[in-house]
């Protein structure tokens, strides 16, 4: 429980507002992977299989870890990005807690796993400044803030010595804010007007996820991986608030009236399913390298019966993994693994029938701790999303994650002489 709080201390200190004119549309910005493993790998999950870490996007992984053990791993990120249109650029940065997440044994066949970790985010301010005839000018200001978290709790069922089946209930909330101002800065004839949105989302969704493992010989292993995840339905309120604003002389907005006032009702968000699936070659605690594919049906999305610009998302994505010698004596840096990987994403965004693509590179090193199977993790990616064409706006970022993941053996009896 020290190391859980130690991490909440650390994004609660390091967490800045999150800024990204992409995050207007949909949910805003989905989470793309904050495990550094599985980041420096390219976002590598569908096959990987590991005892020491917790690979939560596909439960079926579970199994992997040890009868007698217990794992927590968590981790923070941080992302800098640079927002570029033809003219102008601009800088911003967000750190957060990436991940809590704990894995143990119920039966030597039945394995289980529960965390945290966050699902979208959302933070944006466009301005929009126009001149109107007899008015002058007149802007207009979209604004949105909030984002949406996720609470799992997984089962990995080994139904054969090589087949493992699992599914992941996951418990998604949080509130997502949205705000449209009209302001005439060179007229005092016009009463500026703001229209509030408030949207809160909270239910449970499932996701299920398969993995086959094939000796092909000796220390060789083939792994296969399906994941699915169904459309849900998830349960939502919305509120607005229509107001008209005075300024004083000192420049400060108040409300001078409410025009407009929508109680809460309810409705509902569509997350559309997902598909994803994966192979994996590996050499006992030498390496392992692996390819991944997944598809998601954003065209289904709908907010309170609305639909949005989404497009159907993809990502293809390539990783390895090098652990130069296993237990060995000689030097601390052959017992260090050493990750890379590539990835390309067209995702949901799709603005003026240009669909956004992404794509970066990433590496990083796992450190092992000293006589025990823990670990700390470090992974860098970068990358590029979007395009500077058709007055669009394109990012670079750079993602750093630390991960602490933490396997100890918690169910030996002991025996004393």
């Amino acid at each position: 429980m020290l190391v859980i709080a130690i991490f909440l201390s650390i994004s609660a200190k390091a967490q800045v507002d999150y800024r990204s004119p992409y995050s207007r549309y949909g949910i805003g910005d989905i989470t793309s992977t904050n495990h550094p493993v599985r980041m420096s790998m390219g976002g590598l999950t569908m096959a990987i299989r590991d005892g020491n870490l917790i690979n939560s996007d596909n439960p079926a992984s579970y199994t992997e870890l040890d009868t007698l053990s217990f794992v927590f791993d968590g981790g923070v990120a941080e992302r800098l990005s640079t927002w570029e249109t033809v003219n102008i650029s601009e800088q911003t940065e967000y750190s957060s807690l990436g991940y809590i997440t704990l894995g143990f044994p119920i039966t030597r066949w039945l394995k289980t796993s529960f965390g945290l970790k966050p699902y979208s985010n959302v933070g944006y301010s466009i301005a929009d400044e126009r001149n109107l005839e007899d008015i002058s000018s007149m802007t207009q200001i979209f604004e949105g803030e909030g984002g949406l978290n996720d609470f799992y709790l997984g089962i990995g069922a080994q139904l054969t010595k090589n087949l493992s089946l699992g599914v992941n209930a996951t418990y998604t909330w949080g509130n997502i804010n949205l705000s449209r101002y009209v302001t005439f800065p060179d007229s005092s004839y016009y009463w500026d007007t703001q229209v509030s949105d408030k949207r809160s989302i909270s239910d449970i969704r499932l996701s299920y996820g398969l993995q086959y493992e094939l000796p092909i010989q000796e220390n060789w292993n083939l792994i296969a991986g399906l994941t699915y995840s169904n459309a849900a339905e998830l349960n939502a309120t919305e509120e607005s608030l229509t107001t008209m604003l005075v300024r004083s002389e000192t420049g400060a907005e108040n409300i001078l009236d409410t025009v407009k006032h929508v109680p809460e009702r309810k409705g509902s968000i569509t997350l559309p399913a997902s598909y994803g699936a994966g192979l994996v070659v590996e050499k006992l605690n030498r390496f392992r390298f692996g390819l991944d594919y997944r598809f998601q049906q954003w065209e289904d999305y709908r907010s309170f019966g609305a639909v949005d610009s989404l497009e159907n998302s993809s990502q293809i994505s390539f990783g390895a993994e090098i652990w130069p010698e296993h237990n060995t004596l000689s030097s601390y840096f052959k017992k260090i693994k050493y990750r890379f990987g590539v990835h390309y994403n067209d995702t949901y965004l799709q603005i003026q029938d240009d669909q956004l693509s992404e794509v970066g590179i990433s590496f990083g090193v796992g450190l092992p701790i000293k006589n025990t199977g823990s670990s700390i993790n470090l992974g860098v990616e970068i990358g590029r999303r979007g395009t500077t064409d058709n007055e669009l706006i394109r990012e670079n970022y750079f993602k750093f994650t630390l991960g602490l993941a933490i396997f100890e053996r918690w169910f030996l009896q002991r025996k004393y002489q």
